[in-house]
C-alpha cells in the first residue's frame, strides 16, 4: 500500500479524529476500542466474541484494568508493554463505503501520532465482514508520526478501515490519530442547532454546556436555537448561566406553547431559513448525550458530499451504552411501517460482540429516513421543501425525508457519528396518549407518499389492530385511534388547527378509562383473586396462520358474554407489561396490567357494551377511510405545501409577518 510523499500535490481535509471515552465511561468502551484479536470474519456472525468486555492481558498473562486506558489527560493513552488492541469500533473505524458513496472523497489518509516502539497494523474488510490486512509500519523509541494513504475505489457495496497496535516491550504512548480525505469541502462546513425540549432542564442545560466547552465546534456552530415548550425551563436550571454566558450570543432562548417535536424542530428550521447565516441545520434531541466530534463528522461529511445530502447519526441507548438502537432505518412501504433496515438488527449490543464480529455491520446501509435525536440538513433545503407536517410527534422525520427523497435529496445514517439517547423500552406509546399520533400520523403519511393503492396492507393491520385493543379491554387506545380517523376525514385544516389543543384532550380522555389511569400505590386497587382455574395450562402463545380464525372467533364470542361480577370486585391477575399481550389480556374479564417503566399499573375490566360500541365504530370508520381515499390522498397531497409552508407555521407559531427579527419573538416569557 502506498504511502504518501513529499511531492504528492494533495489537499487533505481531517474529517475524523480518534477518540476516547472520558474517565468514568467504562461502559462505552467498546464503542472505542476492541481487545479482541483481528481475525478475519468467516461466519455472519460470530456471538461468542466479547469486544472488549473483560480485563485486558498483557506479557503472556499479566492483567491490567481495562479502565486504566481511558483515564489519561490531554487525549493520549499509554500503551503497556505487549498490549494490542484494535480500533475496529464504530467510533474509531472509518466507514469507507458511506464515503465513497456519497462524498467527492476518492482516498483516505491515516495520520498516527505516538511515542515509542509500536507495530502498526491496517486492515481493511469487505461487505461481507472478511478482513484482510494492508499495510503495517514498526517505530522506534522517541516521537513518530506515521500516515497511511488508502484508496476508497473497493468499497462499492460496503467496507470499513481501521488499524491495530501492538506496543512494544517499553511500552508506547498513543499521542493521537485522525482520518483525512483528499478533497476540500465543497460546501461552507457552517451549522446551527435547534434543540427541542419539554420539561427535561437538566438534560439540555448538560447538552448547552457540551457545545459551549467544546473547542472543536466554536468555529462550525454559528447559532443554538434552544425551543423551550415546557413549564420547567431549561433558564432556571444551575448550569444554564454558565453555558449561556459560553455561548454569549450564539444561543438564542425561544419559547412557545407545546407542539410537539415537529412543532418544536419546524421553529428552529424556520429560524435557520430566516437567519441564513449557515450552510446546515441540526435538529438534536433534549434527553441525549452527545459527543463534539460526532457533531464535527457530520458536519464534515455533509460538506463533503457530492449533492446536498441530509446526514443523521445513529442512536445509542443512554441507560445500556455499549447498545445501538439500530444501524439504519427504514419503511416497509407495503405495510407503510417504521423499523430497522430488512435483514439487519435493530437494538446491536456492540459489548457483546464488536464491529469485527458482526458481518452486517459492514454492508452499507441506504436508510429511508434518520430519526430527527441527531440530524443535519441543507437550509436550502429547509427553503425549498419547508417545515415538517405539523404533527406534534411521531412519523414527522420519516416524511421529511420522504418528502427530500422526491426532489433528489437523500438521507444518510453515517456511522461513527452518534449519541446516547433515553432509550424509549420504557414506554409504551402504543397504549398511552400517544396512541392517537401514531395512528393518524401513520394514515397521513400514507395519503401523501405510499406508492400503493388505499396504502398497501395499511388498512388491513390497522383493522387488526382495532380488534386486538378491543378484545385486551385497552378501550382508551381504542377511542381515541378512532377519534385520529375522524380528524383525517375532516381534512387537513386540523393539522395546524390542533396542534396546540389536540394533546391536552387526550389527556384529559384519561379520566373517563380505567385503563389509562395509572397508580403507583400497590394499595389502590383491591387484592387479586387467587382462586379458581388458572387462565392458561402452559405458557400462552399468539395464535398463528391456522389457529387465527378460530381463535378470534372463539374470543370475541367470550368477549361478548356479561363479564364476572366478582372480576368486577376483584382482578383476575396482576399481569407484568413484558406479558400484556392481546393473546392474554383477551382472558381475562379483569385483570391489574403494568406499566412499561414498571411505576404503576392500571385496572383493565372488560365491558361487553364498550367492546360493541368501539367494533361497530371501528368497522363504520375503516369502510368510511377506505371509500374516500381516492378523494383524501388528492386532498392531502395537494394542501402540502401550504401546510409546511414558513408563512403558515408563523400563524402557528404566532410570528407577525413583518417583524423585523423573527428569531426573537418570544424570547422572553410573559
Amino acid at each position: 500500500m502506498s504511502t504518501e510523499t513529499a511531492a504528492t500535490p494533495t489537499t487533505w481535509t481531517q474529517v475524523a479524529r480518534i477518540v476516547f471515552p472520558s474517565a468514568g465511561e467504562e461502559d462505552t468502551l467498546p464503542l472505542y476500542v476492541d481487545f479482541g484479536r483481528a481475525a478475519p470474519i468467516q461466519t455472519p456472525d460470530a456471538p461468542g466474541r466479547r469486544g472488549g468486555q473483560f480485563d485486558v492481558e498483557v506479557n503472556g498473562g499479566a492483567k491490567i484494568d481495562r479502565g486504566d486506558l481511558i483515564a489519561e489527560d490531554g487525549g493520549t493513552r499509554v500503551l503497556p508493554a505487549g498490549l494490542r488492541f484494535s480500533l475496529a469500533t464504530v467510533f474509531n473505524a472509518f466507514p469507507a463505503s458511506y464515503w465513497r458513496q456519497w462524498t467527492v472523497a476518492t482516498k483516505v489518509r491515516l495520520v498516527v501520532d505516538i511515542e515509542g516502539a509500536a507495530n502498526i497494523m491496517v486492515y481493511k474488510s469487505n461487505a461481507e465482514g472478511r478482513a484482510q490486512r494492508v499495510d503495517s509500519k514498526r517505530t522506534k523509541a522517541g516521537a513518530n508520526q506515521v500516515s497511511f494513504v488508502l484508496p476508497l475505489d473497493s468499497f462499492t457495496d460496503g467496507g470499513w478501515y481501521w488499524f491495530d497496535l501492538v506496543a512494544g516491550e517499553e511500552g508506547a504512548r498513543l499521542v493521537s490519530g485522525r482520518w483525512e480525505v483528499n478533497a476540500e469541502p465543497v460546501r461552507p462546513v457552517s451549522l446551527s442547532i435547534g434543540i427541542t425540549t419539554f420539561n427535561r432542564p437538566d438534560y439540555c442545560a448538560r447538552t448547552l454546556m457540551t457545545l459551549a466547552t467544546a473547542d472543536n465546534l466554536k468555529d462550525i456552530v454559528k447559532r443554538v436555537y434552544v425551543v423551550d415548550q415546557g413549564n420547567k425551563n431549561v433558564k432556571d436550571d444551575e448550569l444554564f448561566p454558565q453555558a449561556a454566558a459560553l455561548l454569549g450570543d450564539r444561543l438564542r432562548m425561544i419559547y412557545q406553547g407545546n407542539m410537539g417535536g415537529s412543532g418544536g424542530f419546524s421553529r428552529g428550521m424556520y429560524e435557520a431559513v430566516k437567519a441564513n447565516e449557515a450552510e446546515f441545520h441540526m435538529v438534536l434531541d433534549d434527553d441525549v448525550t452527545v459527543e463534539p466530534e460526532s457533531i464535527e463528522r457530520l458536519a464534515k461529511f455533509a460538506s463533503l458530499c457530492r449533492h446536498r445530502t441530509i446526514v443523521g447519526g445513529q442512536m445509542f441507548d443512554l441507560n445500556d451504552k455499549s447498545v445501538a438502537h439500530s444501524f439504519g432505518e427504514g419503511i416497509n412501504k407495503w405495510r407503510w411501517l417504521w423499523g430497522p433496515l430488512e435483514d439487519t438488527q435493530g437494538r446491536v449490543d456492540l459489548g457483546a460482540a464488536n464491529l469485527r464480529s458482526r458481518s452486517v455491520l459492514h454492508r452499507r446501509l441506504d436508510v429511508d429516513y434518520n430519526g430527527w435525536w441527531m440530524e443535519i440538513m441543507p437550509v436550502s433545503v429547509i427553503a425549498e421543501l419547508g417545515l415538517s407536517l405539523p404533527i406534534f410527534i411521531k412519523w414527522d422525520d420519516l416524511e421529511y425525508s420522504l418528502r427530500a427523497a422526491e426532489i433528489g435529496v437523500p438521507t444518510v445514517t453515517l456511522p461513527g457519528a452518534g449519541l446516547w439517547h433515553i432509550s424509549w423500552g420504557d414506554k409504551d406509546d402504543s397504549r398511552d396518549w400517544q396512541a392517537y399520533f401514531h395512528e393518524r400520523n401513520r394514515i397521513l403519511t400514507a395519503l401523501l407518499h405510499s406508492p400503493y393503492e388505499r396504502g398497501g396492507r395499511l388498512l388491513y393491520e390497522l383493522s387488526t389492530l382495532d380488534v386486538k385493543h378491543a378484545v385486551s379491554a385497552e378501550y382508551y387506545a381504542q377511542t381515541i385511534r378512532l377519534l385520529a380517523i375522524s380528524d383525517i376525514l375532516s381534512g387537513p385544516e386540523h393539522l395546524h388547527e390542533s396542534i396546540l389543543t389536540r394533546m391536552p384532550k387526550l389527556r384529559e380522555l384519561t379520566q373517563q378509562f380505567s385503563d389509562a389511569q395509572y397508580k403507583a400505590d400497590p394499595d389502590a386497587y383491591p387484592a387479586v383473586s387467587r382462586t379458581g382455574k388458572p387462565k392458561f395450562k402452559t405458557r400462552p402463545k399468539a395464535p398463528n396462520m391456522a389457529t387465527l380464525a378460530p381463535w378470534t372467533i372463539k374470543t370475541i364470542v367470550r368477549q361478548l358474554l356479561p363479564a364476572s361480577e366478582k372480576a368486577q370486585e376483584r382482578p383476575e391477575a396482576s399481569i407484568s407489561h413484558a406479558n400484556s399481550k392481546y393473546f392474554v389480556l383477551s382472558q381475562y374479564d379483569s385483570a391489574l396490567v403494568t406499566k412499561a417503566d414498571g411505576s404503576g399499573a392500571a385496572w383493565y375490566r372488560r365491558d361487553p357494551k364498550q367492546l360493541r360500541h368501539l367494533l361497530a365504530r371501528s368497522a363504520a370508520a375503516r369502510a368510511e377511510l377506505a371509500a374516500n381515499w381516492d378523494r383524501l390522498r388528492k386532498q392531502y397531497q395537494e394542501a402540502l405545501p401550504h401546510i409546511v409552508s414558513l408563512d403558515e407555521w408563523e400563524k402557528t407559531f404566532g410570528i407577525s409577518s413583518d417583524q423585523d427579527e423573527p428569531q426573537k419573538v418570544n424570547a422572553e416569557r410573559a
